[in-house]
């Protein structure tokens, strides 16, 4: 992998964009109010600071830099959907138990395991780690914005942290 460092960079970004905003959902949750208007705020805070920051991080055009970019690009955005999906039908249900949220771990693990199918088995160690984050999640549901942002903080980091080995040729 080329860039400079560019794509560790930007992955790191985005861990810690996730990170930052899963702590300011976690700080706005209240166990007694089931609606909160705030969160998609923030969630659509953080899809506008990693598109930013993968724009200014990873440079113009990042999304065709390469087939598996692009690809992975894809499967994100159709993550994405799953996400929302899943939440939209927790507020259609009516439902006062937020269910989608262990859900999220679900679908971050066949993300997760779907990049290790297709770019390396060692993908399979976070999409592991997200099926024990949705265990965690559904345990401590007070405490699920929590849990979830620091395993994809871990998540990301990790990848990071492997892509800069690549970078610098020591992988």
């Amino acid at each position: 992998m080329t860039g400079g460092g560019r794509w560790s960079r930007a992955v790191a970004a985005m861990a810690w964009i996730h990170l930052a905003i899963f702590l300011g959902c976690q700080s706005i949750y209240d166990p007694e109010r089931h609606r909160d208007p705030r969160h998609l705020l923030l969630w659509v805070t953080e899809f506008v600071a990693m598109l930013v920051a993968l724009r200014l991080i990873a440079g113009r055009g990042w999304m065709r830099s390469s087939a598996a970019i692009g690809l992975m690009t894809r499967f994100w955005g159709t993550f994405l959907i799953l996400s929302f999906n899943v939440v939209s039908l927790n507020e259609l249900m009516g439902w006062e138990m937020r269910w989608y949220r262990p859900a999220w771990g679900t679908i971050s693990s066949f993300f997760l395991a779907s990049m290790g199918w297709l770019f390396t088995p060692k993908m399979f160690i976070p999409a592991v780690q997200m099926y024990f984050t949705a265990l965690l999640m559904l345990r401590y549901r007070d405490y699920d914005n929590l849990i979830y942002g620091v395993s994809w903080w871990l998540a990301l980091m990790g990848i990071a942290t492997r892509l800069r080995r690549r970078e610098l040729g020591r992988d």
